[in-house]
């Protein structure tokens, strides 16, 4: 869809050369002709009032699956895609002739073709008998056969060209449209710029203007909000479009708006090409890139054929400067070029010069309307969807029996067994990104670090090797609320985040977790036991030995305790040494620490040393997270971290920003009131333009202008006479944007400062 369509643009109708479909139906043909006799395709009468339809119903529903299904790249939905598209395509084939379904039916056949008109590379037929036998109706008004694949697969070698052109100029080919293949070149333009729409902040306040005008949540209404924006936002191109070819044709006089409009409707296809140009180019240029691991490992069976398994896509091959240029450059060229050729179509199809200029004040108008709408969209902020907050699943739940719970001092997750309730139970989705070392977040992943505090964290008699009082005191609160860990599934269709224009599917692992807290504040029972860590269950296991081989300490009390190193990943060449042997040891032994014995496999246990061997060869120390940032280097002046990102990282472009930029807000006037006192308040409003950003201070006009922003007016009243706070309290915030601090009856007679 992406890279066929510039290959297609920019070069030539490669797709009429290898689609696959009609390469398998004519292998069908031949095999049924030699072992029949007959013919496969029943070539019934095509109904000439279907026109184009089929494909435009075809590519309405391909364009659904990619921006409003909620799981469109999980693989077998895509092979379920494949199939069905499959039998809807050969069925047209089999009941009116391959060729006859693939001009009318078969949607890329069409929108290749027609994004080929553009192409500086054209096929002749130079004796056009060949059309005749065809019965495809190929040729033009002119008597010309012009890139008819039927004619020139059945010409001689003689009879076939290959011709070179201007760029624009086949869509300049005198051949009639038809009112179907208008509204496709339409929808080919709406739908790309429709997809734009829906990342934007605008997309996302009517989206939620609309679900609350329905009192409706959840994701089915707004699929259907999406659906019919889908359908909607074509129906606007394509009124639009017909309403200025009825002016056109009103103007000028002469043709009808029907015919006036499917005249011009090829001038727009530049727009077409200009728009998936601007907005998919980085797409394929970065997710592209997944071809060459792919390559190596196309079944995911831990293959590397070609040694390009280990490949990672490089984010950064595509500049945020350079791709806003770019669009805007195509963009602006596409309109330039669509405004010419539908000068050059007014000059040939009115009669005299006067007439074809006022054709065209109406649309170039229009496409002027283009513009700014694509510009305007282009600018527009990209936005996340935000993964909601831990929240509890129920309050005062019985526990499943299948939840799991540590042993203390052994860490092996016991099944906590029937009849066991929890005061509160929280479900969390765990993103199953990778971690810097190439290895994917897992179940085993989750749920050692609870394993972890149990073997460390518990103080025994004798001589306990595992046991830590600094891990002691840092999971006492998790080990005194715990009840049990459920895994209660694996949710695929979590489609959030969007870098540029590219969309991914994350991989959650739902957990449930339950506690004795009976808190009602559902993040502060959140933050009691996370199923989150940043280090892979390996480099914990690897820890461990380390610390259980008297090499190290995990805390500083306990190093000093013991004489021994605190325990450090990156910094300590000694223990880097010994680090690495101890990785190889355990590599060859596909070491798997005794709880999660049931859910490693030494194959996968293998995997993680193997991994873990490599980013150490690389970087030269095991710190191996799954954060934003990498230890590249370090030194006694500066450390250096270079910036990693897995596609799947559970935080979305722009999550840092708050952090990095963070707002203030300014007390600009106090009056006094009756019984207290009212503030007049300005804030900051953060303005982006791709990595640029400047800060606008400018008055609270209402608390919706805050967004997603918490402003609070805290204040003490002290005494002049002697310092002491005699009041303390926030302040409440006024619809107008002012903040009142009421002091009725709070305050004896005297001075104060507040």
């Amino acid at each position: 869809w992406v890279g066929m369509a510039y290959v297609s643009a920019f070069v030539g109708d490669l797709w009429a050369l290898i689609n696959p479909w009609r390469t398998l139906f004519a292998w069908a043909e031949v095999l049924y002709r030699r072992f029949s006799g007959g013919e496969l395709s029943r070539r019934l009468p095509y109904p000439e009032a279907l026109g184009a339809w089929p494909a435009v119903a075809l590519l309405l529903v391909f364009a659904w699956v990619e921006l409003v299904f909620p799981e469109p790249a999980i693989p077998l939905n895509v092979a379920w895609m494949a199939v069905g598209y499959s039998a809807v395509t050969w069925t047209g084939m089999f009941i009116y002739g391959g060729e006859k379904w693939l001009r009318h039916g078969e949607a890329f056949s069409l929108v290749f073709a027609i994004l080929a008109r553009f192409a500086p590379t054209e096929v002749r037929v130079s004796n056009t008998g060949f059309c005749d036998s065809c019965g495809l109706g190929c040729r033009d008004l002119d008597g010309q056969c012009v890139n008819c694949a039927t004619c020139f697969g059945h010409a001689g070698e003689a009879e076939r060209e290959w011709s070179l052109r201007l760029y624009a100029m086949g869509l300049l080919r005198n051949q009639p449209v038809s009112s179907s293949v208008m509204a496709l070149v339409l929808l080919i333009l709406s739908l790309v710029l429709y997809d734009g729409l829906l990342v934007t902040p605008a997309w996302a306040r009517f989206e939620d203007l609309v679900l609350a005008s329905l009192a409706a949540s959840g994701d089915v209404p707004r699929l259907a909000v999406r659906t019919f924006g889908l359908g909607g936002f074509w129906l606007v191109f394509l009124g639009a479009y017909v309403a200025t070819c009825r002016v056109m044709a009103a103007v000028v006089g002469g043709l009808s708006t029907a015919e006036t409009a499917r005249r011009f409707v090829f001038t727009l296809v530049p727009i077409a090409i200009a728009y998936h140009l601007a907005h998919y180019l980085s797409f394929l240029l970065i997710q592209g890139q997944y071809a060459f691991p792919l390559a190596s490992d196309p079944l995911g069976l831990g293959w590397d054929i070609f040694g390009t398994a280990a490949y990672r896509i490089d984010i950064a091959i595509v500049g945020a400067r350079f791709a806003w240029y770019l669009a805007v450059a195509a963009i602006v060229a596409g309109h330039i070029i669509a405004v010419y050729l539908a000068h050059v179509v007014a000059m040939t199809t009115f009669a005299d010069r006067r007439s074809a200029l006022h054709s065209q004040y109406p649309l170039t108008a229009l496409m002027i309307v283009y513009t700014v709408t694509s510009l305007t969209i282009l600018a527009e902020p990209i936005v996340q969807e935000t993964p909601s907050a831990p929240a509890p699943v129920a309050a005062g739940v019985p526990v499943p029996a299948d939840a799991v719970l540590p042993q203390p001092g052994s860490g092996r997750f016991q099944p906590v067994g029937p009849g066991i309730s929890a005061r509160v139970g929280l479900r969390y989705g765990a993103m199953a990104s990778l971690f810097h070392d190439g290895t994917r977040v897992t179940q085993a992943d989750i749920l050692y670090p609870y394993a972890f505090a149990y073997r460390w964290g518990v103080k025994g008699g004798g001589k306990q090797v595992r046991y830590d009082p600094g891990i002691d005191g840092s999971t006492a609160l998790m080990r005194e609320r715990l009840v049990g860990v459920r895994l209660a599934g694996v949710d695929k269709s979590s489609k959030s985040i969007r870098v540029g224009d590219l969309a991914f599917v994350r991989e959650r692992l739902i957990v449930d977790v339950y506690l004795r807290d009976a808190s009602e504040i559902p993040e502060r029972a959140a933050a009691i036991a996370p199923p989150w860590s940043s280090l892979p269950w390996h480099v914990i296991a690897l820890m461990e030995e380390a610390v259980a081989r008297g090499w190290a300490a995990f805390s500083e009390e306990q190093a000093a305790r013991a004489g021994v190193e605190w325990l450090d990943l990156a910094r300590s060449a000694p223990l880097n040494k010994r680090l690495q042997s101890l990785v190889a040891e355990l590599g060859r032994q596909k070491f798997v620490p005794e709880p999660l014995k049931h859910m490693v496999t030494a194959k996968e246990a293998a995997n993680r040393w193997a991994a873990l061997q490599a980013f150490f060869a690389d970087h030269g120390h095991f710190l191996v997270t799954n954060g934003p940032y990498v230890l590249d280097s370090w030194s006694a002046d500066a450390t250096v971290l270079r910036i990693f990102r897995d596609m799947s990282y559970p935080l979305g472009v722009g999550s840092y920003d708050s952090y990095a930029i963070p707002r203030r807000a300014y007390i600009a006037n106090v009056e006094t009131t009756k019984g207290g006192l009212r503030l007049a308040v300005e804030v900051e409003r953060l303005e982006k333009f791709m990595r640029s950003y400047r800060i606008i201070r400018e008055p609270l006009n209402s608390a919706g202008q805050l967004e997603n922003q918490v402003l609070e007016c805290r204040y003490l009243v002290v005494a002049d006479d002697d310092g002491k706070v005699r009041h303390a309290g926030r302040g409440s915030l006024l619809e107008g944007g002012s903040f009142a601090i009421d002091l009725e009856g709070k305050l004896g007679p005297g001075r104060y400062t507040v």
